[in-house]
Formats: structure tokens, sequence, C-alpha cells
């Protein structure tokens, strides 16, 4: 049979496959990614290199041929033939504005200067006199002949550099913005004459009676003055009795400019234009005070790189810069990839080094797909900054560098790191050493090898597992350079910055988005000194020195309403419809009259677009208090000093990760004053002027040079201000010195008066929230500070939203700066304190809105946590502040302290079931979370999930623990001295015990308050019958070999016996009422001993008064009150004796096996005997109770600091174990000759046998006693 012949190929519907499998159809997506990506590469270099050399011919200037090109001292000439050949200097990117409005005044208006070489000019200065007088304000460009406009060789480079083509609307924009920017260069608009004059008129029939700085204090002075505690080097301490050393009423006219003679007088009206004095001389000077940008490439650096190939450990790099935002990449918990704008201090960075030749500059790497929803620094991980310098850096420096360079680098990353910290670590001898751990060490990297070391850089990152460090971006920046960059005239200031930036700075590596920071300075002329006798001195006219001097320094600051005028002058400019600038005005010293002004435009506004990012005007004298960019009381961790010591224990235990050490703290403190302290008595000799700062473009700053030169002003030294319309006060700086010296103290004082009050174990609320108050006013006391941020500051009385509340809205009140500030020209409190009790006053007091300190902030992963420990802690502070009210009713102590009782119990039942919260079922979390589950078997396993079930008990036969009261000790008590409670001892619980401890104690005495600790005892062992069995490192014993938490079962045999009697075997049902738990037994509760390994059943927490509203409770307390008040001898005052408990026949616990056998008839030694034998059995079993933590005898250092953190461990508490076995050891021991006595005669009696005896126990009691050291 033939073969059958081959079918042909069925052929499917649709369209045909183009790739023949899967593995070429990826193959060709990736070719075509990979063309995608060379194609639109190959178009931005296309872009760049048309950017940088445009087809079309540049305009050119045509320069007259007759006058010289100017040359510096020593630099070779270039031949005039060849200079024939060379193109004309170029003006820049700014196109001739033919307009008529723009045109400049005939020669009718106006007189011409001559041709004339302005290298060859002396700097001149423009008199008030010689000053052409003009319509406006606004300053006209002066016209010149096309052959006087000179650009010196440095500055022609910098010209030059510049790209020349834009977009007609934009370089129209930037020429506009270029003039008026230079006419506020040459002149600040401000107010006029006219409108002072007429502000001091208004100003004088508003407030007839005004004061001046310099008399103010003067006067204060003479009252009595005021205690000085910014010289101190230490914190004020209770015994100082800062409180005592001044009165109520002086502490109220200091604080609220309220007179103690004059009590319905205002306060008075500070006013500065009574200080100021007019026609002081001034001068100008312009600087370049900071540099920001983005370069595209490292090639920017012509003379090379400071090289660091280690992290910074804390980055330089705090701000956004007012540079737009950038677009990073993070992964959400969902997985899902999300893009967000972030500034660039949050985006992860790390610093690079700095330029060779212009050190100030630095050159930071930005990573924005190292970005992390979660981190807490912008510091680089250091897995990824380990991949980076392994795999990508060092790699493409290898590559690039030469071997006689690249011999002199580190190999590595933990080559690096090792050799940072050498010095260090490997050099110390000493626990401590001065040295740093951490030392910088930089490497040069030539000029010639960092273009292909970046390109090197962008092809790795390109690659598979580098590809996190995509979009990588160079950062430039360089700030406070004014000091290097500052002249007299602006083409001086040119010079200075050109000297510098020409030589380091290849500008054709610079993006769009590059700005520098011009500066102009008004200082008052006159030289500043140093020495004197000091401050205080000057203002007593003591300082014959100052005294002699001719010319006293001044101080000049920014008039408020010149600042205004400017803004809106400014806001004049701007099209309309067009988005304003976000402005923001910083009171000094909190005074109304002066302060600091910024203007930061929008992203979206024209002015952004033209080049300008934000002004900002402010005064000089900030110098005095800055430390870089840190400033006195600017540190939030401050108000930790405010806070209860157990409060912030607790606040850490629970937040866990952050740590406020008050020592380190207290010490930042001290600093602090003394930093004050030692500026302001060696900087009231020297002159402080003012500074206006504008943020530009490159571009416009460019555009501004070329305004300065066609306005032939580029070497003019500007004159100073006319008196008719100074923009500023002039006073001498010995009194707004001394003004700021007297502010700080002030508040240093008040903070101090209320530290120095409290025992520092135990810090009222109230007081807690007077000092966070004085802190807060710290930061704004001596320079300027936007007080709109701390509302509890700066308004008085609002209201917010608040759904928990009837109506909707919560009232809120503070101390009214805003208002007084407007009225009085300073920053009066508003009269809601006690300045007898340094508290704030009633009603106000529960509105003040200084309720949230800084370190609960902090804590944002657990901020539930912390607000609930928060809570609980004011509850107790809200029982203090009513047993201070109710002092003299005692069935309001009397509920009060039930009240502190079953807030503890409640506390550490939640505190219980947090630890085990990741058993609980979901459905009852929340109950057992919030403490409303009783501890009992029973009620345990119903809130358990299956697989936590059957609860695990310890074996009680092999139980190390063997009394109930070793374990309450153990999980109560914080004075025993015996017991480890590492990483638990700051629970919740054990803060709200101490505290309500604290507060009976202060209210009710030492005896009352050890009542209410036995109270809290009994009825802790009436109702808790499963507890956390501790240990020295936790809360609660895991099991070895299960895993689980294991629990001490709390048991009592006739309690047992009485519920199977009445109620049979255990009932799952509802618990017992809460009111059974007082008939309980108080004694006879320890370890199981048969075959009942736990009570059963459950009782009903005691939380009736802990679940009652704030408001019911007052209202409660206030009924109590007057009924007491009607007839305080009724019976239903009297204190109750204890409940009885339950009887039927069958001991419970209450009467003891002793006092049942002592009804007995018996003999004299009998009854010894059994008391012996009782008192050894009882010592036995408080004998073991933990770890004997004896303290280690160290040498006692001497601080100065006033606080004490460390907890007061051994004690004459009653109720402790240590003393408890204390007492029972002398008992024992005064039993034992009355017993040998009794039994010696008995023998006698009887003629028993004399035999001596063994080492009994008694023997052995003694033994271990005086190994032990117990014996009294």
């Amino acid at each position: 049979m033939a073969p059958d012949s081959p079918r042909a190929p069925t052929r499917k519907r649709g369209r045909p496959r183009k790739y023949a499998s899967a593995e070429q159809r990826q193959e060709a997506k990736i070719i075509a990614q990979r063309n995608q990506r060379q194609s639109g590469r190959a178009v931005e270099r296309a872009i760049e290199f048309d950017r940088y050399y445009p087809t079309t011919i540049p305009a050119s200037v045509y320069v007259d041929e007759a006058l010289p090109t100017y040359f510096p001292p020593g630099e070779l000439t270039i031949p005039t033939d060849i200079e024939q050949l060379l193109p004309p200097l170029s003006l820049g990117l700014r196109p001739l504005d033919l307009s008529t409005d723009n045109n400049p005044p005939t020669s009718d208006e106006w007189p011409l200067a001559p041709p004339t070489d302005l290298t060859d000019e002396p700097f001149r200065a423009i008199s008030p006199e010689t000053q052409p007088t003009w319509p406006d304000q606004r300053s006209p460009r002066l016209e010149t002949t096309e052959t006087s406009l000179q650009v010196d060789p440095p500055l022609q480079r910098l010209a030059s550099a510049q790209p020349e083509t834009l977009e007609p609307n934009v370089a129209n924009v930037m020429c506009d913005f270029a003039r008026l920017l230079a006419d506020q260069l040459q002149q600040h608009h401000g107010c006029c004459y006219q409108c002072h004059t007429q502000q001091e008129s208004e100003h004088e029939l508003k407030h007839a009676e005004h004061i001046s700085l310099g008399e103010y204090i003067d006067q204060v002075q003479v009252d009595g003055g005021f205690p000085d505690v910014l010289s101190d080097t230490t914190i004020a301490r209770r015994e100082d009795n800062l409180a005592g050393q001044t009165s109520a009423e002086r502490k109220r006219e200091i604080y609220t400019g309220i007179s103690s003679v004059t009590p319905d007088a205002p306060p008075a009206h500070i006013c500065l234009a009574v200080d100021h004095q007019r026609e002081r001389p001034t001068g100008v000077t312009f600087d370049i005070d900071s540099i920001v940008g983005f370069a595209e490439s490292l090639a920017v650096a012509k003379l090379g790189v400071r090289w660091n190939p280690t992290q910074m450990p804390v980055s330089d790099l705090h701000s956004s810069l007012h540079l737009d935002p950038l677009r990073v990449h993070h992964t959400g918990s969902n997985g899902r990839t999300h893009h967000v704008q972030q500034p660039v201090h949050n985006i992860p960075h790390y610093t690079f080094g700095r330029l060779i030749g212009f050190e100030d500059i630095s050159l930071y790497f930005l990573f924005p797909r190292l970005y992390r929803e979660e981190q807490q620094s912008s510091r680089l991980r250091d897995d990824d900054f380990r991949v980076w310098m392994d795999q990508v850096l060092l790699p493409a420096i290898y590559q690039h560098c030469e071997g006689s360079l690249v011999q002199h680098y580190p190999s590595s990353f933990d080559h690096s790191r090792f050799n940072a910290t050498a010095r260090g670590v490997e050099m110390r001898s000493r626990r401590v050493d001065p040295v740093a751990r951490e030392q910088r060490l930089f490497y040069f990297l030539p000029p010639d090898a960092l273009p292909l070391v970046w390109a090197n850089i962008l092809e790795t990152v390109q690659r598979a597992g580098f590809q996190h460090f995509l979009d990588v971006t160079i950062l430039v920046q360089g700030k406070n350079l004014k000091t290097l960059t500052k002249a007299n005239t602006w083409n001086g200031m040119m010079q200075e910055f050109a000297q510098h930036w020409g030589n380091t700075i290849d500008e054709s590596y610079l993006s769009d988005q590059f700005y520098i920071d011009i500066g102009k300075e008004t200082c008052p002329t006159g030289p500043s000194r140093v020495g004197g006798v000091g401050l205080h001195a000057s203002r007593l006219h003591s300082d014959g020195e100052l005294r002699a001097s001719p010319v006293v320094p001044q101080t000049i600051l920014w008039r408020r309403c010149c600042l205004e005028s400017y803004t809106e002058w400014i806001g004049q400019q701007h099209p309309p419809g067009s988005s304003r600038p976000k402005q923001q005005f910083y009171p000094i010293s909190l005074l109304h009259d002066t302060g600091s002004l910024t203007l930061e435009t929008r992203p979206s506004s024209p002015q952004r677009q033209a080049g300008l990012l934000y002004t900002q005007f402010y005064s000089s004298v900030k110098e005095v208090f800055a430390a870089g960019d840190a400033y006195p009381f600017s540190n939030p961790a401050l108000e930790t000093l405010a806070l209860d010591p157990q409060l912030r224990k607790t606040w850490q235990y629970v937040g866990g990760g952050l740590s406020h050490d008050p020592i380190a703290l207290i010490r930042a403190y001290l600093n602090m004053k003394q930093r004050c302290h030692a500026a302001l008595q060696g900087s009231y000799m020297k002159v402080f002027g003012l500074r206006e700062e504008h943020r530009i473009s490159l571009r416009l700053f460019y555009m501004i040079d070329q305004e300065f030169r066609e306005r032939n002003l580029h070497q003019a030294q500007l004159p100073g201000i006319s008196s008719e319309v100074e923009p500023f006060y002039s006073l001498p700086t010995s009194t707004l010195l001394f003004w700021f010296h007297w502010n700080i103290n002030k508040f240093c004082v008040g903070f101090e008066t209320v530290y120095s009050i409290n025992d520092r174990h135990f810090v009222t609320w109230e007081h807690t929230r007077v000092m966070m108050m004085f802190l807060r006013c710290l930061q704004f006391s001596y320079a300027g500070g936007l007080l709109q941020r701390v509302s509890g500051c700066w308004r008085d009385v609002w209201f917010q939203p608040d759904a928990r509340r009837t109506d909707g809205l919560r009232r809120c009140e503070g101390l009214g700066f805003q208002s007084s500030m407007e009225k009085y020209g300073y920053a009066w409190f508003l009269d809601k304190l006690n300045w007898d009790t340094m508290t704030f006053r009633q009603p106000s007091a529960q509105y003040m809105m200084f309720n949230s300190p800084s370190m609960q902030a902090a804590f944002h992963a657990r901020y539930a946590q912390i607000r609930d420990v928060r809570l609980d802690f004011l509850r107790v502070h809200q029982a203090h502040r009513w047993m201070e009210e109710f002092s003299s009713i005692p069935p309001c102590l009397d509920l009060l302290a039930d009240f502190l009782r079953q807030l503890s119990l409640c506390v550490f039942r939640k505190d219980v079931f947090l630890q085990v919260k990741r058993l609980l079922h979901p459905d009852h979390a929340s109950r057992a979370l919030a403490g409303e589950v009783p501890l009992s078997y029973d009620s345990i396993s119903g809130v358990f999930i299956e697989g936590a079930q059957p609860l695990q008990l310890l074996d009680q036969r092999r139980i190390a623990v063997k009394s109930v009261d070793t374990i309450f000790a153990w999980l109560w008590e914080w004075k025993d001295g015996r017991f480890d409670r590492k990483g638990w001892k700051d629970k919740p619980y054990r803060m709200v015990y101490q505290q309500s401890f604290e507060a009976l104690h202060q209210i009710l005495g030492k005896n009352r308050a050890r009542e209410w600790k036995k109270v809290l005892r009994t009825s802790f062992l009436q109702s808790h019958w499963l507890l956390p069995y501790p240990h020295s490192n936790g809360f609660m014993r895991r099991s070895k070999d299960t895993g689980q938490e294991v629990w001490w079962s709390n048991f009592n045999a006739g309690l047992y016996e009485h519920y199977r009697q009445w109620y049979g075997v255990s009932r799952g049902g509802d618990p017992f009422p809460a009111e059974y738990i007082k008939h309980h037994p108080t004694t006879g509760w320890g370890r199981s001993s048969g075959e009942s390994q736990y009570m059963e059943n459950a009782m009903e927490p005691e939380m009736d008064l802990v679940r009652l509203p704030e408001g019911e409770f007052y209202e409660k307390l206030l009924q109590i009150a007057d009924q007491f008040s009607q007839n305080p001898d009724a019976p239903a005052w009297k204190r109750k004796a204890p409940q009885t408990v339950f009887r039927f026949g069958i001991r419970i616990g209450d009467e003891s096996l002793l006092k049942a056998q002592r009804k007995a008839k018996g003999t004299v030694a009998q009854d010894l005997c059994m008391r012996m034998i009782q008192a050894l059995d009882e010592y036995e079993v408080l004998r073991h109770s933990g770890r004997m933590l004896r303290p280690r005898k160290r040498h006692r250092r001497q601080v100065l600091l006033a606080a004490c953190d460390t907890e007061d461990e051994i004690t004459s508490d009653e109720e402790s174990i240590a003393n408890r076995r204390d007492r029972l050891a002398a008992n024992i021991l005064e039993l034992e000759p009355k017993m040998r006595v009794a039994v010696t005669a008995e023998r006698k009696q009887y003629r028993w046998p004399l035999n001596s005896l063994k080492k009994t126990r008694l023997q052995r009691f003694k033994i271990a006693g005086t190994q032990a050291g117990d014996s009294p």
C-alpha cells in the first residue's frame, strides 16, 4: 500500500504570526526599546549641540577701535592685528528694546556723560547733591554712546559663556525684570517722605503715650530689676528659690505689661521711632551670597574636584533651597510604583566633593530612584552606597584616571570606610577621646577625567542591577560667599566673583535651573571694635571708651511699613491675573515695627519663568546668634525638659527608637544661654546693617549686569539713603542688644522658675504646659521667626471643628501676640496666667493650646499608643487638680483615690493584652486592649484565637517565685532595689501607678498614699487571677518548649470552693458583677496546691469611675461637696470598715491557722513555737525576690546639673519586700531567746532529757541571713 501523501497545512484565520517563538518576540522587543532609547538620546544631543553651537551668527556689538581694551596689570595683551580678527564682544542675551516707553531721556532732562574709558576712571561716589532728580523712583538707563561699553576680560568670559538665543516673549519678560531689579538694587522702593509723615501723625493720635526701647529698659532697672539667669552656668534648682525672688505682681508686670500700681491702664506701647536717630551715614556694598543649581556633567569643574569617598555622618543639605521639587520614584506598601515631587533635601544624596579653586562650592549626587517613603534620613543606606562605590563610581574612576593617581585612591567601599575611622578608632586609648570618630579624607580628581567618568557612570546605571541609580543628578551649591565677593561697587563685586567663578566653573555644563543670590547691604559707617567693659556697663554709661567715641556704633533695622510698600510695588509690576508671590513677615524680638520679609514666587508665575525665585530682606544683627544654620533655643527636643520624667520614659518605651537624654538636653540649654550671653557681651561695639538678597537665574544675573553697565552705574559707589525716605530705624547697638538680653533672659527666668518649682519625680501637666510656653517664646525672643506657626502664642481665641462636641466646635485659646503686637508694638502676654502658682488661670486653662510636646509628634509609627499614654497621664493629673480643689472634702478625696485605683488596674490590663496582641481574636481585640476583659482563665481563653489555646500555666511544682507578694512587687513596685526589669520598667501602667502615688503623697501625705497602695494590692489580688510571669529581661516569660507565653495562676482555695458550692463547675457565661470583688478574701492568695490549677469563673473589672466622662465626674464631685458642706457629720461621710467576706463554714483565708490554734489551750512554749514556724515559713517565701541588685560602689561625681534623672531604688517604704523580710528577721531573732527559755523551762518542769539539738531551721536561718547580709 502506498504511503499517504502529505496533507497541506490548514490555514488559520486572522493575522499571520510575526514571530516564530516567544524568545524571538522578546528579543525583538528588547531591540526596539534599545533603538528608541538611542534615538531619544540622539535627539537630546542634537538639541544640546545646537544650543551651545548655534548655526546662526550671534548679534554683535560695535566696539570703538579708538578706545583700548582693558587688561588687568600683569596680563599679556593681544596684538592689534590678531585682535582685529576676533569676533566683537557680546552684549549678552537681552535684545535691544526700542519701544517708546523705554527710550532714554533727552539731553534737556538729564546731562549726558561724555564717552570715557571706564577702566582708567577712578571709583566715584554719587552724592545726593550731584545725583540727578528723577520724577519717580524708577531708575532709567543713562544714555551712553555705543563706544562707552567696555567689559573687563574676566567679566567678558562670564558674559560670553551664556546662550544667546531666547524666545522673544521670555526675553521681554526677563528684560523688564532685569530693569525692575536694577531699580531696586539702586534704590529701595519703600515709603516716601509724605507716607512717613502721615504715619507718624496717625501714630501720635492713636498712641499718645509710647516709650522707646532704651527708656523701657532703664525704667525696668529702676523699678527693681529682674533675676538674671542668662549668665548663669547652671539651671535653677529648687533650693535657689527662684520663684520667691520675684513677687507675683512683678512677674505680671514684666510679662503682661500691666502695672500693679495702675492695673486698669493698658501696657506700655514700645515704639522704635522714638529710638530712631536720623541722618546717620550709611554705605552700600554688593556681593554674591550663594549659588545653587544643577549641572549636566562633572566636567563643570574646570580645575578638578576634591573627592570624598565616604558619606558625611550628617548631611549639610537641610532645605529645599527654593528650587523646584524633583520627581522621585518609590514603591509603596502595596507594591505599586509611585511618582511624587520631593524637595532636593528629601531625596537621598551623597556629597561627592568640592571644587578645586573654589572650595566653598560643593557637588552633590541626587538619587531620585532611591527615595523611600518610610525613610527617616536622606543619607544613602550602606547597602546602596556600597553598590554605588564598588560597582559604579570606583570602576569609572579607575578606568579613566592614570595609575599614578589611582594608587592613592581607596579600592573599595570598605577600604574607604575603615580609612575614615582609622584615626578615631585605632589610635584610641581611652573610652572617650576628643578626636572625632570619623575623618573626612579627600582625593584629587583631575579635570580631564571628569567628563569620561560621568559618561561611564551614565552608561553603567543603564545596565541591569544598577537601574535604581538612574536619573542621578548633580547639584551644585555654594553658600556664605558674601564676605568673599563683597565690594563697594557693582563692577568690583563682579571682578571678585569672576576671579573665582570663571576659573573654576564651565558654564556650558550648567542647566537652565541655576541660580545666584545677589546681595545688597546697607551698613552704618564707622569702625566696629571689640573689648570694653560689657553690655550692662554700656547701658549704665560707665564705658569710658564708648562714651568718648564721637560716633556711637549703630544698628539699622528694616521698617515694616517700607517692606510692605515694597511688596505692594513689586506686586503692581505683575501682569493682571498672575499669581502673587508668597509673602512672609518675621518680627524681630517680638517687636511689631521691624522684622524680616521673604517673597517666594509661585511655580507658574511669570516672575519664576523670568528667573526670580525669591527675595528676602533682613537685618545683619542676626549674625550675633547665627552659628551656621544653628540658632539658640531652636532645638524642638528642649520641650522634653518640661515633661515629667516618668512620662518621658514611658513614651520612649512605647514609641521605641527615640531617646531624649535629659542630661544632654540640659547641657544643650546651658550652652545656648552661655552662647547668647557671650555673643551679646562682645558685640555691643559693632555696627550692623541691612541686607536684601534676590535669588535669580544665571541669565537674569547677566542681564542685570548689562543693565548696570548701560546705566553707567557699575563703577559708581552708590550713596546712602536720604533721611527723608530712610526705610530703616537707626538706634545704638548697645540699646538693641540689651533689649535682646532682656527679652531672652525674661523667658529663661520664666522657664527655670517653673522648672525649679517641681519635684523632678513628679511634674504636673499644668507646669509642663507653662514650661513649653516659655520655651516656644524663647525661639522668637531675639531674631525673626514665624509666630503664626505657633497658634498658642499667636492667636487669642478661635474655634476648631470637633465632631465629639455637641455643637461641633472646640474652643481654643492662646497668648494673643497678634493683637498685642498691633496694639502695643510688642508681644505682651494676655493676662491668662496665675503668677502665684505659675499655671494658666481658669477658665482659660482648659483651652490653652500648649498640649502637644514636640516629642509626642516625633513618634509617627506608634502615635496612637503614645496618644493613649498621654491621655492616661492627663487623667491622673486631672485627678490631682481636683484633689487640690476639693482638698477639704474627705468624701471627694476618697472618690478620687478610688478612681486612681481603678485607672491603674485598667491600664495594667491594657498592657497585658498589648503584650499578647498577636494572639487576640479580631472580634475581641478592641475590648481587650481597652482593659475591659478581666484577667482570668475563662476570660482570656474567650478572647484568644484557637491556636493560642489552651493557655499555658506555670508548673506549680517547679515554680521559682512561690509568693504572690513577690509577683506583685515585681510587677508593680519601683523602690525595692531587688528586681531587674530590663525592657519593661517604664510600661504605661507603672507610670500611672507611680504618678497616682505621688499625687496622693502631695495632697494627702505619705501615710494615706501608702494606705492607697495597700488597697490597690488587695483589689489586685481579689480580681486578677491570671498574671503575667515576668523575668529580668521581659514582661512575660515564654515556654522553652512551645514558645507560648506562660501565666502565673493566682489561687485562693476557700474562694474556689465557695464558687463551686454555689455555682457549680466553671460556667462559661458572663462574668460575675464587679460588686462581688469587695467581698473576696484579702489573704490566702498564692499558688495552687491541689488538682485545681486556676480559679474558675471571672469577675467584671471595676471600671465605673473610669468610664465616667470628665464632665459628669466633676459634677458628681460638686454634688458630693455640696452635700458634705450641708452636713459634714453625717454617717455617710465616715470612712467605712472593710467589707466582711463570704462565710459559709469554709475558712478562706481571713482567719489564719495560727489564730484558730491560739483559741485552743496550749503552753507558752507551744505558742512561741507556732509563731516561730509561721515566721520562718513566711521568711522563706519572701526570701526569693529575683536577682540581688547590689549597686556597685563607684566614685560619685559632682554634677552641676540640677536635674537628676536616676530612680531612687532604695527607700523606707514599709510595704517593700526587703523591709518586710527585715522585719520578719528581726521578729525571728527576738522570738528565739524567748522560745529557748520557754522550752528549757518546760523540759525542766517535765524532766525531759536535754539532748543537744541538731542544725535546726533557725540555725540555718542565721547562717543564710549572715551570708546574705540580711541581719539588721
